[in-house]
């Protein structure tokens, strides 16, 4: 499939021609979301916001937290945030968000992430009112990963008896789109793909500042949490492999984090891995780093991965289901055996430790790294926060026009 053709453009140059009408009739969106903790998807949505521009005059933009979780992204004050007590059930935080949703009466759902996702989809279904949903991994791979045996099927009832119902929904990579259809019920009259967007210039320039740890003087830099889909098992034999002049940064807490750092020391890097933790300014950290690395299992459209290459940074990355090939190779997966030199990054089989030490080493040759950095900076300009953005605004007005 590759992500349905949908054009944007058309849609929303047929909004603005109609923006009378707009002005008239002022919709409600609301969007459903666990919690605005550090992930990728809460960066996204607070993008969205921040962006909203002539959008917001159209629109009473409605947010619904699913959890009591500590608020790490700002909001703008033209959002009405509703946060409910959804304590991480599913049962819980639908029967909370179909009271909130009967009291708001939006014209429109938009979710990001699986239990609001599923969540919104219900509602929605229930309560009539038109969803899009906003998948931002490769569901498959990623629950194959987190579940096995009878709790892996039961993990995928509920997205692939929910999705189908949703009026849009929307895959952050054409890999994880294709996803949605193949496995989780969606039709493919319903599927568009829609990146992620990122401000370049605003991470540019909280580059720019000084980093908030000690940093070694030459070091490789990896970001993501500490939980087996990063797979930093396999980064920490390559590195031990590949004695690299580099140290390795790795940004992230999780729940692996002891275990990485006792296998770090059994490989006598104790000394020569830092496990910085989360920081709210990871940006002057990437972008003193020689070059990036990503070791994971599964991706959707990894966000760190497209920051670091804002910040100029060359990277290897492990072709895992969905993101990295898209984002490297322009392919939704490549299919690497061993390594191969990607037009903008250096993708790795998954799982092939030898491989991926012999990429280290190679991005560690002046003219391979300079060219790759080269190459990233000219790949992030597809992913300009105003460019994405307006995709999305598109698809949210056009699916309310429809309520």
């Amino acid at each position: 499939m590759r992500g349905a053709a949908y054009n944007f453009e058309r849609e929303r140059l047929a909004i603005r021609g109609n923006s009378s009408e707009g002005r008239c009739v002022r919709r409600k969106i609301a969007f459903v979301i666990n919690s605005l903790g550090y992930g990728g998807a809460e960066r996204v949505l607070q993008f969205l916001f921040e962006s909203a521009g002539e959008h917001r005059d159209r629109f009473e933009v409605h947010l619904i937290l699913l959890d009591r979780d500590p608020e790490v992204r700002p909001m703008p004050d033209f959002v009405v945030k509703h946060v409910l007590d959804g304590r991480g059930s599913l049962l819980r935080s639908l029967r909370q968000t179909i009271s909130v949703l009967r009291a708001v009466k939006p014209h429109l759902l938009v979710s990001f992430l699986v239990r609001a996702n599923v969540v919104a989809a219900v509602s929605g279904k229930l309560l009539g009112i038109p969803v899009i949903i906003s998948e931002r991994m490769h569901l498959s791979s990623h629950l194959a990963g987190r579940y096995r045996g009878l709790r892996h099927r039961l993990a995928r009832v509920a997205p692939r008896l929910a999705y189908r119902h949703a009026t849009i929904a929307l895959g952050v990579s054409a890999g994880v789109t294709d996803d949605l259809v193949q496995s989780f019920g969606v039709s493919p009259g319903r599927a568009r793909t829609i990146i992620n967007p990122y401000d370049l210039a605003a991470i540019r320039e909280a580059g720019r500042a000084s980093p908030d740890i000690r940093l070694p003087r030459h070091f490789i830099v990896a970001v993501g949490r500490l939980e087996p889909s990063k797979n930093y098992e396999m980064l920490l034999d390559a590195f031990a492999l590949a004695r690299v002049k580099q140290d390795l940064v790795i940004l992230g807490d999780g729940s692996c984090r002891f275990a990485l750092e006792q296998k770090a020391a059994n490989l006598g890097l104790a000394e020569r891995v830092v496990f910085a933790g989360y920081s709210r300014q990871p940006f002057p950290i990437v972008a003193r780093a020689d070059f990036y690395v990503s070791s994971s299992r599964n991706e959707g459209f990894p966000n760190a991965m497209i920051e670091a290459m804002i910040l100029g940074k060359a990277v290897v990355a492990t072709d895992c289901p969905s993101g990295p090939s898209e984002i490297l190779a322009g392919v939704p997966r490549l299919g690497v055996d061993g390594a191969r030199d990607a037009d903008f990054g250096i993708l790795v089989e998954l799982g092939a430790i030898d491989a991926l030490a012999r990429s280290l080493q190679r991005m560690n040759v002046k003219k391979i790294r300079a060219h790759y950095e080269t190459k990233a900076l000219e790949r992030v300009e597809n992913f300009a926060l105003d460019r994405v953005s307006d995709s999305y605004w598109a698809a949210f007005e056009g699916a309310a026009k429809t309520s």
